[in-house]
This record gives structure tokens, sequence and C-alpha cells, in this order.
């Protein structure tokens, strides 16, 4: 079982949220958003699932293999490297990173965890 964290609940998460929960062997457990109004949105639809404001909730909990970041684009470097400094697996909603150095980078950090 993968247990995926969601970093953003705005106009993609909900579907980043409903299609990791439809893959077998996949479980999203815990779900983030500044927007009070968003992770009750979050709440009324998964209520089995843990919802926080606190992005490092998701990206420190032991319980999380992977973390969705599912936010503005000039979020995504930051906390994908966050997560990825944590030993997390990550998934990042496109565009990837906002420059290219910044996705150089990322890719670095992710080498010891890509599989073929």
């Amino acid at each position: 079982m993968i247990n995926v964290g969601v970093i953003g609940y705005g106009y993609w998460g909900p579907n980043i949220v409903r299609n990791f929960n439809s893959i077998d062997g996949s479980k999203v457990l815990l779900i983030c958003d500044s927007d009070q109004a968003s992770l009750k949105r979050a709440s009324k639809a998964h209520p089995y699932t843990t919802v926080t404001t606190d992005f490092r909730d998701v990206i420190s909990s032991p319980d999380i293999d992977m973390v969705a970041v599912v936010t503005p684009v000039s979020t995504h470097f930051e906390l994908a490297k966050k997560a990825l400094q944590n030993g997390k697996h990550v998934f990042v909603e496109k565009p990837f990173t906002a420059t290219v150095a910044q996705a150089e980078e990322l890719i670095e950090l992710a080498e010891p965890y890509i599989y073929f």
C-alpha cells in the first residue's frame, strides 16, 4: 500500500485525491490546504482522511510514502524539494517547476528514488 499526502485542494486537488484513491494499492491519508473552505470540502468528500493547514504535517509524516504537490507553480520547487529531502516519493502537478534550474535540482535529488 502506498500512502499519499496531497498538498493543495483547490481546483485540481479534488481530482488528484479521487484518482489516487481509485488506484488499487494507493490511499490518500492526509490532505493539506491553507484555505479553511477547501479543507471543509475535503473533509466532507473524504470524511476518513485527515486534513491539515500545515504542509510540514504531510512532508514529515512517517505514515506518508508519497507527496502530491497540487499548488501554484511558485511553490512547487520548495515543497517538492522538502518532500524529497524527507525521503518521500513526489508527484508534482504541471508545470513541474518555474525554471529549468529548479527542475534539474529536483531531478538530481530524486535520482536515488527513480526505478526503471
